[in-house]
């Protein structure tokens, strides 16, 4: 019985070659789009999921209420870990690590830069990272040995056994491979090449016995039955008895959570990539309804061809149950045919899609977890786009359809216009969040910077180069083209050093907030092209300046200071200058309150201002000598100032390219369908054409006749389409500082595109039958 619906079915889509072509061209494109989709939704699910203890893992984290605001920020004081492992019962483990740093490895004649941690040895207790050879956990115990991932492991000593084996740190510290490593999964939170000591990296910094600096991160696994909740409490009481501030609430964020929902504004959560899953989500589950509706405004438009084989199939005895399973049957066979296509074309675009939307992973097409949804994948779309026609069709009488009383009529045509304006109202609501979207980002990428980013090269200070400003900024000035140096303890990208407490005159008890920290050299402002607003800049001719300082405009604002700023006493420094503000951290951002300190030792990032000429390369190649010459063993890494900020884009653009891309699939599976539908219609209304011609109707209201069914749906799509797309695009730029407003043009192009669109598809067979010859059409009659 089955195998008889299968062969009928594929008899009647032989029959009808267009009409399946186009079934099953947009289906596939849908289920193609979808299953990439829905590879790269697994894909940010997935996360951190091979962690056996993922449930009970969790980062600390603290809430900072200042001056009416709530920051959130996941650094801690190096005494707390060894006070909760003493005080609070219900953790298993308390992990502290560094922040992730780039060390020189050096094995033999090979060196070069890896990624790297510290962490102390219950780290691999409570992560799941598998080793290959030795033992992690002891390894982490010898402040001498080091544990590598497998290809950093490889990268060093290519096919040769690495246990045992001695590396040299920054050219100063000798370690011993204690342990080798999987590498990193691709879905983990946390990437590194290599893990250090924690003891080695107490060692090197004394502020970890301060309660007051917070620079590491601390993990904790909890006991299997302790409770989230309970256990934040008791962190919160701990947390205020242990250091002098009051507004701080200390808790545990799950592992499982942090990339997720981890991004946090004024104390609450405010996302994370599960608005990247809910948008994909969204477009992939319409698309795939699109390709559907499709199918069914096909179906239905057919009706009248297929009435009379229903009729004459139920004269003969069939029963309405057989035929709704003949249908569905046709369209379960669509399915499937579409489904293969769809894996496939999934399959062959798929690295270009993760290029294209800066995804890296490489996902198994061929494990059970991917056949079996996007065989469920295949069967519901299937089943929803086969089930209206279905039951549609079924239900005609068969004595009505033989006497030519039954084919579908005015409702069948609402139904049809229904979907397509439901189509449309996806396709246009998509247009303009890609309209929105690609606004937003050249805004915030047109943003003024505040400083000069061209012709700006920045330098890694590594080793002793760090303390030898005045030797290598000597040598770099004699090198033609260099115009000026100076030096910084942070890019201009990034800052991540920050402090509060500080005093300044009328400072009320509500004023106190953050304020970001920056250490510079001599010349910094004239170097980087900052503009002051007041004072001057850090200079050798003034002896005093070393008790000196630089504020932002935004720290001015905040501090309610009053003209002149120059010569006000912040803590112990004199502000010399008010720099005005600029872009740093977050480019959407606004900026945030900065004081900027003279300090002459211990610059990680050089700053070298060069003329704009030809000769840029070999400007470059002449810095190299000199920092060889004067930090020899390390390499020499630099990058211009203006291709590190882009980067901090890659997101942004990210969202930007799979609107597009994903947008656009919608509208192409939207016009296929219209295509075929203003094909079957123009075929149904071809004698009416005729007529109308040989009474003299001219092209034009031949055209207009046969394509103001299909415009109407249009238009009402956009009056549904652009509140809805505005309502979402408002909520989504009021959580970025720096944003464009929502201007009535975006709204208008959105529609109007949609309307071309749909104009250039309909008029394909529109003018194909306005202009056939009546003759032909009506030799019948």
């Amino acid at each position: 019985m089955i195998k008889s619906y299968f062969k009928m079915a594929w008899r009647s889509l032989a029959k009808n070659k267009i009409a399946a072509v186009i079934n099953i061209g947009g289906l596939s494109v849908g289920l193609a789009t979808s299953i990439i989709i829905m590879l790269v939704v697994m894909d940010e699910l997935s996360f951190d999921k091979f962690n056996v203890n993922l449930k009970d893992i969790c980062i600390l984290m603290k809430h900072h209420a200042l001056a009416g605001e709530t920051s959130t920020g996941r650094t801690m004081p190096g005494p707390l870990a060894a006070s909760l492992r003493s005080e609070i019962p219900e953790l298993k483990y308390v992990v502290r690590t560094s922040q992730r740093s780039r060390e020189l490895i050096g094995a033999g004649d090979k060196s070069l830069y890896q990624n790297g941690i510290y962490a102390e040895p219950d780290y691999f207790n409570m992560m799941t990272f598998p080793a290959l050879e030795g033992d992690p956990v002891a390894a982490l115990r010898d402040p001498g040995a080091v544990v590598l991932t497998e290809s950093t492991a490889k990268r060093l000593f290519g096919t040769e056994n690495a246990m045992g084996k001695m590396l040299l740190r920054n050219n100063v510290t000798s370690l011993k491979v204690g342990a080798v490593i999987r590498d990193i999964p691709q879905n983990s939170y946390t990437r590194f090449d290599m893990v250090l000591p924690f003891t080695l990296y107490e060692r090197e910094n004394n502020w970890l016995n301060k309660w007051d600096d917070n620079r590491i991160f601390t993990w904790i696994q909890m006991s299997p039955n302790a409770n989230l909740a309970v256990l934040n409490e008791k962190l919160k009481k701990f947390f205020i008895e242990k250091q002098e501030e009051k507004n701080i609430t200390l808790f545990a964020y799950p592992l499982a959570d942090l990339r997720l929902h981890g991004r946090f504004r004024n104390g609450h959560e405010n996302g994370g990539s599960i608005e990247t899953v809910r948008i994909l989500s969204f477009i992939g589950l319409f698309v795939l309804l699109i390709a559907c509706i499709n199918f069914m405004n096909l179906a239905t438009a057919r009706s009248e061809r297929r009435a009379r084989e229903v009729g004459v199939r139920k004269v003969m005895g069939a029963s309405r149950r057989r035929l709704i399973f003949q249908f569905l049957s046709e369209a379960m066979l669509l399915s499937l045919v579409a489904m293969i296509i769809g894996f496939l074309l999934a399959w062959i675009s798929l690295p270009a899609a993760m290029q294209l939307i800066g995804k890296t992973f490489s996902p198994s097409f061929f494990n059970w977890q991917v056949i079996l949804l996007v065989v469920g994948m295949g069967l519901f779309t299937g089943l929803v786009a086969g089930s209206y026609p279905a039951f549609f069709l079924s239900n005609f009488q068969p004595v009505k359809v033989l006497k030519r009383l039954q084919s579908g009529g005015k409702g069948d045509s609402l139904l049809r216009k229904g979907l397509v304006t439901f189509q449309f109202i996806i396709s246009i609501f998509l247009i303009i969040v890609t309209i929105v979207t690609i606004k937003q980002i050249h805004y915030v990428e047109q943003r003024p910077m505040g400083y000069d980013q061209e012709n700006l090269v920045e330098i890694q200070a590594d080793g002793d180069m760090r303390d030898k400003f005045d030797i290598v900024k000597n040598y770099l000035q004699e090198i033609p083209g260099v115009t000026s140096v100076s030096a910084g303890s942070d890019d201009l990208v990034s800052f991540g050093s920050g402090m509060n407490g500080l005093e300044w005159p009328g400072k009320t008890p509500d004023q106190d907030f953050g304020i970001t920290v920056a250490n510079v050299q001599y010349n910094w402002v004239k170097t980087v092209g900052f503009k002051l607003v007041e004072g001057r800049d850090f200079s050798p001719a003034y002896g005093a300046d070393d008790s000196a300082c630089l504020i932002n405009q935004t720290a001015v604002k905040k501090m309610g200071l009053k003209a002149p700023i120059v010569g006000t006493r912040l803590g112990d420094r004199t502000v010399i200058g008010v720099l005005q503000d600029f872009v740093f951290n977050n480019p959407a951002s606004a900026p945030q309150p900065m004081i900027v300190n003279l300090q002459k030792k211990d610059m990680s990032h050089f700053f070298v201002r060069i003329v704009n000429n030809g000769n840029w390369q070999e400007c470059i190649a002449r810095m190299e000598e000199v920092v060889k010459k004067n930090n020899p063993g390390f390499p020499f890494v630099f990058h211009f100032t203006k291709d590190e900020y882009q980067k901090s884009f890659e997101d942004f653009r990210a969202v930007g390219q799979m609107a597009n891309v994903f947008g656009g699939m919608a509208i192409f599976i939207s016009c296929l369908g219209l295509f075929g539908l203003s094909a079957f219609l123009a075929e149904r209304r071809n004698k009416e054409v005729s007529i109308r011609k040989v009474f003299g109707a001219s092209l034009g209201s031949l055209w207009f006749s046969l394509s103001k069914d299909f415009l109407k749906p249009v238009f009402i799509a956009f009056l549904f389409a652009a509140p809805l797309a505005g309502w979402v695009m408002q909520k989504m730029l009021l959580k970025m500082d720096y944003h464009i407003q929502l201007s009535w043009w975006m709204f208008v192009a959105g529609g109007v595109l949609a309307i071309v669109v749909a104009v250039l598809t309909i008029s394909f067979h529109g003018m194909k039958t306005a202009l056939a010859n009546p003759v032909k059409s009506l030799r019948a009659e």
